[in-house]
């Protein structure tokens, strides 16, 4: 089994690190690029982070380590503690249980609450805030460029892919439109994997994909342990172009 990845190329890299050490061959034809912006992260009594991306922007700011963290994941809170913040708490799941974790931890009495988060969000965690009475702001720490298509070294690898995995609404959209422009027989039918069932939306009744299935749970390891139960082929190298 040999695994499409169309991620950014830092975040398609460490994934296709995870898929070889399970055994799993992969192609890392990214369709996206992360842009850091000059985003100013001001004082607050904590800041939410919804996605390594804006972990990672986060991680390259000059701001107090000391600043209470929420993050959405465990990989996104791996990033945070990894650049050094000391108080890094993670939902372990999607913006609403952000949202709850921030309600359960932060009174709004005790000041602003910020979202570091990217150009483009398809829900904010700071609503269920703003109901509750918090003063909340935004920070816009980096842009997702698209990449309309496949490069052209990649193309002769994608005929060995079988399964792809995507990671949100806008991966899915991008792949469909990506796959629209081949030419026909390029890329196979492909099982997909999602990190939610809004991840698979864009894709449904579309002709490039042979199944959908979407993880119990909104984490990459959720997406790998659905993956595992599809048979895989021997451990090979992923495929890695420029």
């Amino acid at each position: 089994m040999t695994i499409l990845l169309t991620r950014a190329r830092p975040q398609a890299t460490a994934t296709a690190a995870r898929l070889l050490q399970r055994g799993y061959r992969s192609v890392i034809a990214p369709l996206v690029q992360i842009e850091v912006v000059e985003g100013v992260v001001g004082p607050a009594q904590a800041i939410l982070v919804t996605s390594p991306n804006g972990a990672a922007a986060l991680a390259g700011k000059d701001i107090d380590h000391s600043t209470p963290i929420l993050a959405v994941g465990e990989r996104t809170a791996a990033t945070l503690r990894k650049a050094g913040f000391r108080s890094v708490l993670s939902a372990d799941g999607d913006a609403a249980a952000l949202a709850a974790l921030a309600l359960s931890t932060l009174a709004p009495a005790k000041g602003r609450v910020i979202h570091a988060r990217g150009e483009t969000i398809t829900r904010s965690p700071l609503d269920p805030l703003r109901a509750a009475g918090f003063d909340t702001g935004e920070t816009i720490l980096y842009r997702t460029v698209t990449l309309p298509r496949f490069e052209p070294d990649i193309l002769p690898h994608l005929a060995t892919t079988t399964t792809a995995l995507v990671y949100s609404p806008g991966s899915a959209r991008r792949l469909a439109d990506a796959a629209a422009s081949l030419p026909a027989g390029t890329l196979p039918a492909l099982h997909i994997i999602a990190i939610s069932s809004a991840a698979l939306a864009p894709l449904q009744g579309n002709p490039i994909t042979a199944s959908l299935r979407a993880a119990s749970h909104p984490s990459e390891d959720a997406m790998l342990a659905l993956l595992d139960k599809i048979p895989k082929n021997p451990v090979a190298p992923p495929v890695n172009r420029r």
